[in-house]
């Protein structure tokens, strides 16, 4: 499926509130409700809407640490890829890893934590059930109680904005 004019729209306004109903994400499309539906069923097969969520403040919700954690493995076998996602969907912390390239490393894993302690037990589970084949591993941790060091909040509205002045 190609997205069209129409379906970025709708996915744009989705990011904006996705717990709006078919009737508001209608009216502020200017178009009939029964094609919103469909239109959302679309997006869904498609994979472009793959879930519904909200970015909770983290920090309010009892986590104090955000972990990016920089990995390098020593071999790139099928076999070793099946094993990390089976060992990562077991790490209820771990919010995001894939492979990559950058740093000098091969891989990247994005954790939260309630404390130094769960941060630093993931890690020794990690050195344990991955050696030898982890060769190298460097973090980069976020206190996520300390909002005076905040940049950038964490948003996907900035796409809206960037694709908003992109179109005009």
């Amino acid at each position: 499926m190609e997205l069209k004019d129409k379906g970025l729209r709708l996915l744009f306004e989705l990011v904006k509130g996705a717990r709006r109903s078919d009737r508001a994400l209608a009216k502020a499309l200017n178009i009939s409700q029964p094609t919103v539906s469909r239109m959302i069923r679309k997006l869904e097969e498609a994979g472009f809407l793959r879930e519904y969520t909200t970015i909770p403040d983290l920090g309010k919700l009892g986590y104090d640490l955000l972990a990016f954690t920089y990995l390098s493995f020593a071999e790139d076998k099928p076999e070793l890829f099946d094993k990390a996602r089976k060992w990562v969907m077991k790490q209820p912390s771990v919010v995001y890893a894939c492979n990559g390239e950058g740093l000098g490393m091969n891989s990247v894993m994005i954790s939260v934590h309630k404390g130094y302690e769960s941060y630093s037990r993931l890690l020794t589970e990690l050195r344990r059930d991955w050696q030898p084949n982890l060769t190298s591993e460097q973090s980069f941790v976020i206190s996520l109680n300390r909002s005076d060091l905040m940049i950038k909040d964490f948003s996907l509205r900035y796409l809206l904005e960037a694709e908003a002045k992109e179109r005009s």
